[in-house]
């Protein structure tokens, strides 16, 4: 085996020297003190090896990597300074590791033994092209997805996600310079890493994946699942895969930085995603009632005691929703329609929709609801407020709302129309269209002043439906046409 060093420090250099030769006989060693003349006896003798300095990196040193890659040699970094940006360009220029100062000789050793045994086995793959080893290369993409014949070996699936698909690469790089043994393939998919492996014994893989994983979590702070599916069936790879990816839904219920393992399929769960009659009552009570206890104690059995056969997570999704539905006829009862409030509820919604944990979703939604809670205690203690008020609230909430009126506002008060209606003139003076016109045509001249957007687009925020109708009730407010109103032209 030759290695070729490359170290900041010729002291050092020499150490590694000392290290490798005397634990490990029979390996040709070369160090470097110049990246020029490193450069260019790695491009004349393509060593089995490369261990380089990283805390020196350059642009230099980017290019340098660039080459291992293209001449597909091995390289191990060596470093002081344990942190993201010295894992992250070892995972993107695919080092097979990075041995941290002070350096073990037994983790020296450790490493290229690893890496000599990996190149013995290439050199034997390469050289035996008509072995069994090679068929199980010819799995592709679409065996996975579209071809139904059934294979003669069997096999185990390996899925690999992370909650961020922005890590997906760097986890598909780490696989690659890990040493999986055995005929495998890896696969990039759109929400998680996929490796098609000849089945070993259960206790192997585990620990196979198991030592991954532990690695994985010593560089990165980035979550990750590993599930993994056996199966022995011989049948078709594309069902096989299909059966993996119905089984990476158990991440909703378990989490990340925990390996799964599975030998059987599972009908998921039936269940009704709706909130019965029944239950969105007690819904109502609990929030008149500001239980938040009982909330709490609700939405942990209902959502956190799941058990296998787990339902399928979107049915869960739509019954997240249910329950945030009848938050948000709380919210327009009581008029919280703060942007705070907004903000917040929108963001549970993204919550329930995207997090790919149910755990997560469930702090986000209690979290909110305390909050949510909390003001309506407030707004109770500031004393009640006239009937007035709370209309003149709601308009300027929803006057950008062309479907929004007097039954919309009267719905949220839970009034009646007529009554509404009638309150509000008598106590304002005005009549409750008339109100609505007038925070409109305020809100319009504001646009008119301010913007040049098009009058078509400035009637649709104000909440008009049609230019016409908004030009006639403008100039019926102001004397003028909008257009008029804009330039300053009388007309």
């Amino acid at each position: 085996m030759n290695i070729h060093v490359m170290a900041k420090d010729t002291l050092e250099a020499q150490g590694v020297r000392w290290m490798i030769e005397s634990h490990l006989p029979g390996i040709q060693l070369m160090v470097w003190d110049s990246m020029e003349e490193f450069s260019e006896a790695v491009q004349n003798e393509r060593p089995d090896l490369v261990i380089l300095d990283m805390d020196s990196w350059t642009k230099n040193s980017e290019g340098f990597c660039e080459l291992l890659q293209r001449y597909r040699i091995r390289w191990l970094g060596l470093s002081s300074e344990r942190i993201f940006q010295t894992a992250y360009r070892a995972l993107r220029f695919r080092a097979e590791d990075v041995i941290f100062r002070p350096i073990s000789p037994e983790d020296l050793k450790k490493h290229i033994q690893q890496i000599r045994y990996q190149t013995r086995n290439d050199h034997k793959f390469f050289s035996n092209q008509t072995g069994n080893k090679v068929a199980a290369y010819t799995i592709d993409y679409p065996d996975l997805f579209l071809l139904d014949k059934n294979r003669s070996y069997p096999i185990t699936m390996v899925a690999f996600l992370t909650p961020n698909p922005e890590a997906l690469p760097l986890v598909y790089d780490a696989l690659q310079r890990y040493s999986i043994p055995g005929t495998h393939k890896l696969f990039a998919l759109s929400d998680f890493i996929l490796c098609v492996q000849e089945n070993e014994r259960i206790e192997s893989i585990r620990e196979i994946y198991h030592s991954f994983l532990s690695r994985w979590k010593d560089r990165m702070d980035e979550p990750l699942a590993i599930l993994i599916n056996i199966d022995s069936s011989k049948g078709p790879l594309k069902k096989t895969y299909q059966q993996t990816r119905q089984l990476t839904k158990r991440v909703f219920f378990e989490g990340y930085d925990i390996i799964l393992e599975e030998n059987k399929q599972l009908d998921p769960l039936e269940m009704d995603p709706f909130l019965t009659p029944l239950e969105q009552r007690q819904w109502i009570e609990m929030l008149e009632t500001r239980n938040i206890k009982a909330i709490r104690e609700w939405v942990e059995r209902e959502f956190l005691t799941y058990d296998r056969p787990y339902p399928d997570p979107e049915m869960v999704r739509i019954r997240l929703t249910s329950v945030l539905a009848q938050i948000r006829r709380h919210m327009k009862a009581y008029n919280l329609q703060s942007l705070s409030l907004e903000a917040s509820y929108h963001e549970v919604f993204k919550q329930i929709v995207h997090q790919s944990v149910i755990y997560q979703i469930v702090q986000e939604l209690l979290t909110f609801i305390q909050k949510l809670l909390l003001q309506v205690q407030e707004q109770i203690q500031d004393g009640p407020r006239t009937l007035v008020e709370k209309v003149l609230e709601m308009i300027e909430s929803n006057y950008w709302d062309a479907g929004w009126n007097l039954a919309a506002c009267a719905e949220g008060l839970r009034m009646n129309k007529s009554t509404l209606s009638r309150r509000f003139s008598a106590e304002s003076g005005q009549t409750f269209r008339t109100h609505l016109h007038q925070v409109r045509i305020r809100e319009a001249k504001r646009l008119l002043q301010e913007t040049d957007i098009s009058l078509d687009e400035v009637a649709r925020l104000i909440g008009y439906a049609h230019q016409t109708y908004f030009n006639a009730k403008f100039k019926q407010y102001v004397g003028s046409t909008p257009l008029a109103f804009r330039t300053g032209v009388k007309r």
